[in-house]
Parts: structure tokens; sequence; C-alpha cells
């Protein structure tokens, strides 16, 4: 026999919530730490070599940046659907309460 499944859709729904306001704060804190990074300027020079680390770190930079804001949109999106599944378990699970109680004073 299988376990019995129980799903608490308040506790989904924060957890939906959560995840949002991680995904949000992602973003913030990456927002502070290109600001700062920023603020160095280009400590690598302007000669051939530092051309070069420049020109490496400004490709790394973008990747990296590409990836996080892909990353934190996949996450926020999760967050939605976390957030739907829960309202979807509640309302499934009011409608049942109802129908059995439908069935219980047809009887």
């Amino acid at each position: 026999m299988a376990p019995e499944l129980r799903i608490d859709h308040q506790q989904l729904l924060k957890n939906g919530r959560d995840l949002g306001t991680a995904a949000r704060n992602v973003n913030a804190h990456w927002e502070k730490f290109r600001t700062e990074l920023g603020s160095f300027g280009e400590p690598w020079g302007g000669d051939d070599i530092g051309s070069l680390i420049g020109g490496c770190y400004q490709a790394i930079l973008g990747i990296f940046e590409e990836c996080l804001g892909d990353n934190a949109d996949g996450v926020a999106e999760h967050a939605e659907g976390v957030q739907e599944m829960a309202q979807v378990y509640r309302e499934s699970e009011d409608t049942s309460h109802l129908e059995v109680n439908r069935v219980r004073e047809l009887l």
C-alpha cells in the first residue's frame, strides 16, 4: 500500500513566495556587487597584456551575468509555478471537502 500523500497548501504557498524572494535577492546582490566591481576601474592597465586581461575579464563577466540572470529567472518561474500549484491544491481540497459533504448529506 502506498503511503498517504499530504499537501500543506499554505506551506507550499509560503515556500513559493520565499523562492521568489530568493530570486529577487540574487539579482539585488549581484547589482550591488557589480557596482562595487565597477568602482575598481580597470586595474589591469592599458598595455598589451592589460588589454588582453581586460578583454578576458569582460568576456567572462558577460558569460557569468548571462548565466546568473538565466538561473535567477528560472528560479522566479519555478516560484510562480509552486504558488500556482499551492492554489490548485487548495481549490482541489475545498472542492473535495464540498463533494464529500454532499455525499454525506445524501446518505
